[in-house]
């Protein structure tokens, strides 16, 4: 994840210290990096930004008790944060706390109740929850605002194919590649949707599609391989 340095409201010191330590985690030297960061927030215990660097550099080292930690204290500092509602979900999700994720996803919808990105996020929390209805209404809700919305295809192709829900699975899916014919991860999930549905013919088609068109993806040449010499 990129982490993004707001220099607002924070001390010239502890920024300069900041951007240090950000030059170094972005080239690698961890420990360096977060020497630094300690030292930034030794420096101003106060200063909320110092908090929420560090938080992120730990999200991105999936350190992720730490950085709920760090970024609860940035809240605290900052209250109504949407930076700390939105990273506060990526954790739980990380967490498969999928309640917690939900909590923070509804946080950030009453601030921008119309937003595509946070529909789905919201659908798939629902989803692992075993709300399919309510999640089918919000990936139907993100889609609608943008209909282009690739990934939300796919995710709610998914969610029908992990319900049982084969044939809707492969409508939705087909509805991906036509939105994204270059891409191969809707031919993949169309593929098991096949499979599943008895046609093991039409399945290897499209799961040879998808390699075809991303031949660097070792993903679609296994399941290519595996499909080929499995046993029905």
């Amino acid at each position: 994840m990129e982490i993004k340095l707001n220099e607002e409201n924070a001390n010239e010191a502890v920024v300069e210290l900041l951007r240090n330590g950000l030059d170094l985690f972005n080239n690698r030297k961890m420990d360096k990096a977060f020497e630094i960061f300690d030292s930034a927030i030794r420096m101003d215990p106060n200063c909320a930004e110092a908090h929420v660097v560090k938080g992120e550099a730990l999200m991105g080292m999936f350190e992720l008790e730490e950085a709920e930690e760090c970024i609860r204290t940035y809240l605290m500092l900052n209250p109504g944060s949407s930076r700390a509602y939105m990273d506060l979900m990526d954790i739980y999700c990380e967490f498969g706390d999928f309640n917690n994720s939900l909590i923070y996803c509804n946080k950030l919808l009453e601030t921008d109740g119309e937003d595509a990105f946070l529909f789905k996020r919201k659908a798939y929390f629902l989803s692992w929850l075993d709300e399919f209805d309510e999640a089918l209404e919000f990936y139907d809700k993100a889609i609608a605002l943008k209909p282009d919305f690739y990934d939300a295809v796919c995710d709610k192709a998914h969610m029908f194919a992990e319900y049982g829900y084969h044939q809707e699975s492969l409508e939705t899916y087909e509805e991906g590649i036509k939105l994204l014919p270059e891409k191969g991860e809707a031919y993949m999930g169309a593929a098991f949707a096949y499979e599943r549905l008895g046609d093991k013919k039409k399945a290897l088609e499209f799961l040879k599609k998808a390699q075809n068109l991303e031949p660097e993806d070792e993903i679609y040449k296994s399941h290519y391989e595996i499909m080929r010499y499995a046993e029905y």
